[in-house]
């Protein structure tokens, strides 16, 4: 018998013993290959999701705040590069990028930085 047999054997016999049931050794094997089978399919019959399903929800929710969040700070950049055109008097189709301490390159041809 495996492991597995042998636990569930085990498991009826102290069942039996503690509701002072007598019961045949063969008895105890059929009760508790039908405990193990019922073990077995109690998923099916009262469902919980697999851990991945869980796993996947989440990373789908911090993909989504990921993706929300680009799209803002695009939106952000966009404007912050619209308001120094404005303010710089450049055309409205120059390309115009701010760096990362706040200096301003306008990119035509080639690239000069103008404050």
């Amino acid at each position: 018998m495996s492991a597995q047999q042998n636990y569930w054997i085990e498991c009826v016999s102290i069942a039996a013993e503690e509701c002072g049931a007598t019961l045949t050794q063969e008895q105890i094997v059929d009760i508790a290959a039908s405990v193990e089978s019922g073990h077995e399919n109690y998923g099916m019959a009262f469902y919980s999701p697999p851990a991945s399903d869980r796993l996947n929800q989440i990373e789908s929710e911090w993909k989504s705040k990921y993706a929300d969040l680009q799209r803002e700070f695009e939106k952000y950049r966009s404007n912050a590069e619209t308001a120094v055109k404005r303010a710089l008097r450049q055309h409205h189709d120059t390309n115009v990028s701010i760096g990362e301490y706040g200096e301003v390159t306008r990119h035509e041809g080639r690239s000069e930085r103008i404050l």
